[in-house]
């Protein structure tokens, strides 16, 4: 949630070149269907570069510009190709190179959730009473709801053995809860969730690695998401810290 922009999310991509690519804002609830991209599609725009934000990796969204949702990668081998050239060390590895995103091969230890604030802060619910001159009526249901809770990862790097405790920021968590909270109940809808994440990250035949990104002000390393893959992918080529 953006003070200014309303209702935004901030998404990564991989770029032809290998490299992340940050887009903000995406206006997301307001895009036609047809823009509505989903995570492994491969989409064309005009975008611009984020001269306020000095993070290398930040684009903004030319003023607009249309999204054109290409195709989708299913394949996991093809996602490994695109995904391999993004994978680094350690974060510290990342930060050497003056990099904000890029993904790190973790082990997980413990994935829970939290409660978080159940209100928006003040200057919050201004933009969103404020809403977007261009939403219908039915575009605006909802959108004061803010998800309560907050999933977090405790994890260990693969290669330094340096443990952390994030929040998770994926998307695609809170919007799962926010589909299942009415049939399951909120705790019913948390644990659903995170047992469907949990037995995929905690499986042994998976290799996980934790999408990094910085915060813009503060440049605490966030995790924005998380790629599991099985081994007999990962284990084609390199990256498998010994």
């Amino acid at each position: 949630m953006s003070t200014k922009y309303v209702e935004t999310v901030c998404t990564g991509g991989v770029d032809e070149n290998g490299k992340f690519a940050r887009l903000y804002p995406i206006p997301f609830r307001f895009l036609p269907e047809k823009e509505k991209y989903e995570r492994w599609d491969i989409i064309k725009l005009r975008a611009y570069k984020d001269t306020k934000d000095k993070r290398p990796e930040s684009w903004h969204l030319a003023p607009g510009t249309s999204i054109d949702v290409e195709k989708k990668i299913t394949s996991e081998r093809r996602r490994w190709e695109w995904m391999q050239p993004t994978i680094f060390e350690s974060r510290d590895a990342m930060s050497d190179l003056g990099l904000t995103n890029g993904c790190v091969e973790i082990q997980p230890i413990e994935l829970y959730y939290k409660p978080d604030n159940r209100k928006w802060s003040e200057s919050q619910m201004q933009a969103i009473a404020q809403g977007d001159l261009f939403a219908s009526e039915k575009e605006r249901v909802g959108l004061g709801d803010r998800v309560p809770w907050q999933f977090r990862l405790k994890f260990r790097e693969r290669s330094t053995g340096l443990e952390g405790d994030r929040k998770v920021l994926a998307w695609s968590y809170y919007a799962a809860y926010q589909r299942n909270k009415m049939s399951e109940g909120e705790v019913g809808a948390l644990e659903k969730i995170s047992e469907r994440i949990r037995k995929s990250i905690f499986n042994p035949d998976r290799t996980v690695y934790a999408i990094f990104g910085t915060h813009s002000r503060i440049g605490k390393w966030m995790i924005s998401g998380l790629y599991h893959v099985p081994k007999t992918i990962t284990q084609l080529r390199g990256f498998q810290w010994e």
